[in-house]
């Protein structure tokens, strides 16, 4: 009885490592009940909830990682050196197999002691690739958020690896740079991609220019260009783009002298200085090629809060 049951999921077992979920089992017409009677009868074994694995296929990682990923969702993906593994880069110190790692939504289900979790924001469709049977992060992604653990060293040879097997473009890795802004390996991101691919950076004139015309198409209030004003220093500071009537101002961080350490630490008094009065707005060369929805939607909101009409 029980291997006949077994015999109307074959399609779902042969894929997944000899593992299904409750919804396919129903699907096949194996539903509460006959589980039961499997599981009693010792044919399969509950994995996770709403996830089993039948006895007849050897344990094993494949089946183990399966069984992860089904009972993730669609809102689970499998991320960082798992998904290195899986698309098979080179560079990034994964000879042996590594262990299982999965992003995952907050508030998504416990999983075995054996899967390594990073909770993370929703991931856009070109995040996720499928690798066969696999939901993995894009190859973009995977690199990125491995820049930090691997250093400078490891991660150019695994991007020049991937760009030369035709798995990666140096627009992917831009693309994915504003998102990681907050990560501890962006700068090596940001130094490989100027080292890589100079044309990408902007000059000044061009960024204000770019912002300038987002700003237009986006419906938003007109500001004033370099506009001079007194800070609380008592310094006359230009800011790049400024709407002196809700104190809101932008400043673009693409000219040469914004980079290094004592480029920053100006960067950082001068905000200082300006913060009593203004609400400081700051993009990268980067943020405004490849990300400017999220500026539009900052200074939207910024204005917004100070008393526009948008």
């Amino acid at each position: 009885m029980g291997t006949s049951l077994l015999f109307r999921l074959a399609p779902e077992l042969r894929r997944q490592f000899g593992t299904f979920t409750t919804r396919q089992a129903r699907d096949r017409g194996v539903g509460g009940p006959r589980l039961t009677e499997l599981l009693r009868a010792g044919e399969i074994e509950r994995l996770y909830r709403s996830v089993y694995g039948s006895l007849l296929y050897p344990d094993g990682a494949d089946r183990r990682w399966m069984a992860a990923q089904l009972a993730g969702g669609e809102h689970t993906v499998i991320s960082h050196r798992a998904a290195a593994h899986l698309h098979g880069l080179t560079y990034t110190r994964t000879g042996r197999r590594p262990d299982l790692e999965m992003s995952v939504r907050r508030g998504s289900r416990r999983f075995s002691s054996t899967v390594r979790i990073h909770t993370q924001v929703p991931f856009r469709p070109s995040d996720v690739v499928e690798v066969g049977v696999w939901r993995v992060t894009s190859v973009a992604w995977t690199l990125s958020s491995l820049a930090h653990d691997l250093g400078a060293g490891h991660t150019e040879r695994a991007v020049g690896a991937a760009m030369a097997a035709g798995k990666l473009s140096i627009e992917q890795v831009a693309a994915c740079v504003p998102r990681f802004r907050f990560c501890a390996g962006v700068q090596i991101l940001r130094d490989l991609l100027h080292r890589l691919s100079p044309e990408l950076r902007l000059t000044r004139s061009e960024a204000e220019r770019l912002v300038l015309r987002l700003v237009r198409e986006a419906g938003l209030p007109e500001p004033e260009v370099n506009l001079r004003v007194v800070d609380a220093a008592g310094r006359v500071r230009e800011l790049d783009l400024a709407w002196p009537e809700f104190g809101v101002c932008v400043e673009i961080d693409v000219h040469p002298s914004h980079d290094g350490t004592i480029g920053r630490h100006r960067d950082g008094r001068r905000q200082n200085d300006l913060i009593d009065d203004w609400r400081v707005l700051r993009f990268d060369d980067l943020d405004l090629q490849f990300d400017a929805p999220t500026v539009v939607g900052t200074i939207r909101r910024s204005l917004a809060r100070a008393g526009a009409d948008i």
